[in-house]
């Protein structure tokens, strides 16, 4: 009866082990030691063993190998073979299978917790040894960690994966991005363009004024093309912004002289290659038969690519005072001359004024 006690609490601390290594291993080591620089008790106390790397996974396997075969021989001398078997055989399928496809709990984690001292203690000896034995073992026997990743499809499953995971840190808006990076090949630049029906079209020769930029503006684009005559080729674009109330004379003589033209069937990135080469923000986007069918501008690539143009709605880049204003910092306010002084233990006392830090608030 005493060998059967003994094999049953060996088979308890084999199952014991298998559950501390699951918990030790429930999260990579780097988010791990994130936690614990972030003051997360759990996360504190487990990094301490976890950061022992293979030391550590050397240790729980030979201890839960000496303690789950301790126990097999002492239930093989007390019992038939076949009960044996139906004893061993379920347990090792919940010791190996079960257990480790499972969630963490919170027994586990307490159990885990409570023998990390002593395994800390051990390690801090058998650190030298096991970690020699446990590096061979690994680049000798161990296959490589994969990806699982082999085509870009995968990764963009995995990018929706991550758009619902609870702990995740990493923001909607830049999975978002990631998603949109990785697709932005398979769109075309007719696929995102500003057909010309919505383009406003002047005349090179037409006069700046009031009327002129009021049609510009109910335009509701940023770019007016300016053609020559009515069926004349273009000869080059109008900006918005370079127009106002003080604007006069000719368009001819405000204008962008130069045009330049992209293929309709043109993947993005060769839209990008070319606002990159030319530095120009806009560009006619023609067909197989040298037709004007619409225009392209910097800002549909972006958004395409970004989901939207990045940054508020400050634009007066060219006042420097502006600029620098933006990160000012704000100036002290002064105390009014008639308040009177504190007292010396009133000022210790508003010093002593317990204040809540991030640390307190965060669970």
């Amino acid at each position: 009866m005493t060998n059967f006690i003994y094999a049953a609490v060996l088979l308890l601390l084999a199952l014991l082990g298998i559950v501390a290594r699951k918990t030790y291993y429930y999260l990579p080591i780097r988010e791990l030691k994130r936690r614990a620089a972030k003051h997360d008790p759990v996360a504190a106390q487990l990094y301490r063993a976890a950061a022992y790397g293979n030391s550590l996974r050397g240790l729980l396997w030979l201890y839960t190998g000496l303690t789950s075969a301790a126990s097999i021989v002492l239930l093989a001398r007390l019992l038939p073979v076949w009960a044996s078997l139906l004893i061993v055989g379920p347990l090792l399928w919940v010791a190996f299978s079960l257990i480790p496809a499972t969630r963490t709990t919170r027994p586990g984690i307490f159990l885990t917790k409570l023998i990390t001292p002593p395994v800390v203690w051990l390690l801090n000896y058998l650190h030298p040894l096991l970690s020699r034995g446990a590096d061979t073992v690994q680049k000798r026997y161990t296959a490589g960690d994969h990806t699982k990743l082999f085509e870009r499809e995968d990764l963009l499953d995995l990018i929706k994966r991550q758009h619902h995971q609870p702990d995740s840190r990493i923001s909607d808006e830049e999975l978002e991005i990631v998603s949109r990076a990785l697709s932005f090949d398979d769109h075309r630049i007719s696929d995102i363009m500003i057909p010309r029906k919505r383009i406003k079209t002047v005349m090179a020769d037409d006069t700046v004024g009031p009327i002129l930029i009021d049609e510009v503006h109910k335009s509701g684009q940023d770019y007016a093309l300016v053609r020559e005559s009515r069926k004349g080729p273009f000869v080059g674009t109008l900006a918005f912004k370079q127009l106002d109330l003080q604007s006069s004379g000719k368009v001819r003589d405000i204008m962008e002289p130069t045009v330049y033209y992209l293929h309709e069937n043109d993947p993005l990135s060769q839209a990008l290659h070319a606002f990159f080469v030319t530095n120009h923000p806009l560009f006619m986007v023609i067909d197989n038969f040298e037709e004007y069918i619409g225009v392209l501008t910097i800002e549909n690539v972006l958004s395409q690519l970004l989901g939207h143009v990045p940054g508020d709605d400050f634009d007066q880049y060219a006042d420097i005072s502006l600029v620098a204003a933006r990160y000012a910092k704000p100036d002290k306010p002064q105390k009014p001359a008639d308040e009177e002084p504190q007292s010396e233990a009133e000022s210790q006392k508003s010093d002593q004024t317990p204040v809540k830090t991030d640390d307190e608030v965060v669970e």
